[in-house]
């Protein structure tokens, strides 16, 4: 492992140099390469930048933190619209938006590493030293009792087949994973429906994202209050629900405004959950094993992405049967996301075994 500083900024300026090649890609094929590889670094991007977040955030504004990356990722699909309304070839805006990665390298000084994953690792003397730069920032000291037990596994190296040894852990990495996978399923599901609607595809685009806003507003107002459990639970609760609203009023031939209301409903719901789902999750893996947790639940999430657009397919069979599934889908992860334990206010786990004992 290296660290969570060191992947994001190996993704970040990975993707952008990859983003930079594929505006000047020769060839379609050559193309779909070069996005294949950016979509493997943004994974990376979103991962060790959540984590790295959650990990150098206290408690108290651990909610404000995960949710705020969220918003700004409404905020981008806002500034990309308008980038791409301005920069109509395709060429030049893949080698712009590409050229703003590199600006990430002016910040290497001011990203820190995860004290949390020095800990882990043994360092703890430059896990003080980033503590006490973060104390400083916040205008206070770090005690000086603060590190006498730090939090070393001896070295213990950890693999991806540590996530399904004990009980707890395994159950709480195959909850998020399916998850993860129901999330993006519906989420993209309804997104490229909403297509579908036609008009201006720049403010289709825009208003895609800025649903999300609303969402994670809602999130921010009550999360604190209700619990990750269930609020990630409610939230698919509502999202099946508008997708079955949707299916029943399609079957009385309601209007289309009807049925536009309630895939707008289990959209804003399920932006809602896919927030709520990274802080959820970041929570119930132990620091030793997050980024391998957080990986793994990404790749149950790309899945979800990659079938999404094949479930949309299934309207030509049955114009209820993407909707009816999707619904359904959330619906039953609602009810297996109950399983998981509540984590408001509680210390993050830092080693398994924390979390099995």
């Amino acid at each position: 492992m290296i660290g969570r500083k060191k992947v994001f900024f190996i993704s970040t300026l990975s993707a952008a140099i990859f983003s930079v090649l594929s505006g000047l890609a020769p060839g379609f094929y050559c193309f779909a390469f070069f996005r294949v590889i950016i979509a493997f670094f943004n994974a990376g991007v979103i991962l060790s930048s959540f984590t790295l977040c959650m990990e150098i955030t206290g408690i108290s504004q651990r909610t404000f933190a995960g949710l705020a990356i969220h918003a700004f990722f409404a905020v981008g699909c806002l500034v990309f619209a308008v980038m791409a309304y301005l920069i109509r070839d395709w060429r030049t805006l893949s080698v712009i938006t590409g050229l703003t990665g590199f600006l990430f390298l002016f910040l290497w000084r001011v990203v820190p590493e995860s004290p949390r994953w020095l800990l882990i690792q043994g360092r703890g003397e430059e896990a003080r030293e980033v503590l006490d730069r973060l104390a400083r920032g916040n205008g206070t000291q770090l005690p000086a009792a603060e590190l006498k037990k730090p939090l070393s596994t001896g070295g213990e190296k950890v693999s991806m087949l540590d996530l399904f040894r004990g009980r707890n852990i395994r159950q709480r990495t195959v909850v998020l994973v399916i998850s993860w996978f129901t999330n993006c399923v519906v989420y993209y599901g309804l997104a490229m429906s909403a297509g579908s609607l036609g008009g201006n595809r720049y403010i289709s685009f825009s208003l895609t994202g800025l649903m999300d806003v609303p969402a994670l507003v809602v999130t921010l107002l009550f999360l604190d209050r209700i619990g990750r459990k269930w609020m990630h639970a409610g939230f698919l609760f509502v999202g099946g629900s508008g997708c079955l609203l949707w299916t029943v009023l399609h079957l009385l031939g309601a209007s289309g405004s009807l049925k536009v209301i309630a895939a707008f409903i289990g959209k804003f719901a399920v932006a809602g959950s896919f927030g709520t789902v990274y802080l959820y999750s970041a929570e119930l893996f132990p620091t030793q094993v997050r980024s391998l947790g957080m990986g793994i639940a990404s790749v149950g999430a790309r899945l979800g992405g990659i079938l999404s657009p094949l479930v949309l397919l299934l309207a030509f069979t049955s114009a209820i049967l993407p909707m009816l599934l999707m619904g359904a889908l959330a619906l039953l992860t609602g009810l297996l996301s109950l399983t998981l334990p509540e984590t408001l206010n509680k210390p993050l786990p830092e080693t398994l075994t924390d979390l099995e004992s």
